[in-house]
């Protein structure tokens, strides 16, 4: 895994880089992993975009979860945030990290046990080192459970609003 240190970076440049916080399981896992990704916003100075597309709590495939479950905010503590239906118009074209996102659209539909496990490490590496990666785009699609801090965890359940 290559990371290199952060860098000072124009505004410009800091909306064009993304943590996604993209997940489809149980609700506290959901609020782990996002708390997870808004450390690491935090830290590197991205954008934080929450999509839970496809929720297990929802039949509604392309309607966001999180949207559905708390008020759409657009900053948390000084971190940039797109939740609300803007993130169905975004398009984030890569590099991703973990690397398994760059496949094509069609390719990434299922993803095998085999894969989740490896990605969730990489992940869990990225988010403990103090170091950035080069890539745009970092998808935080894994159980991140215990990858943050309490503060972070504090920080997320203060600024939801059910």
């Amino acid at each position: 895994m290559r990371f290199s240190r952060t860098r000072q970076r124009t505004c410009s440049l800091k909306r064009d880089r993304y943590v996604v916080s993209r997940r489809r399981t149980g609700f506290g896992d959901c609020l782990w992993s996002l708390a997870a990704a808004w450390r690491y916003a935090q830290r590197t100075g991205r954008t934080l975009a929450i999509g839970w597309r496809g929720s297990c709590y929802l039949n509604q495939p392309f309607t966001n979860a999180f949207t559905v479950f708390f008020e759409p905010i657009q900053d948390i503590a000084g971190v940039r945030v797109i939740c609300d239906d803007q993130i169905n118009q975004l398009s984030f074209p890569g590099p991703f990290f973990p690397s398994w996102w760059n496949k094509p659209t069609i390719e990434s539909v299922y993803r095998p046990d085999e894969q989740i496990f490896p990605e969730r490490d990489e992940l869990t590496e990225l988010l403990q080192a103090q170091d950035d990666t080069d890539t745009n785009r970092v998808v935080c699609d894994a159980c991140l459970m215990w990858r943050c801090d309490q503060a972070a965890e504090r920080q997320i359940f203060q600024s939801l609003k059910p």
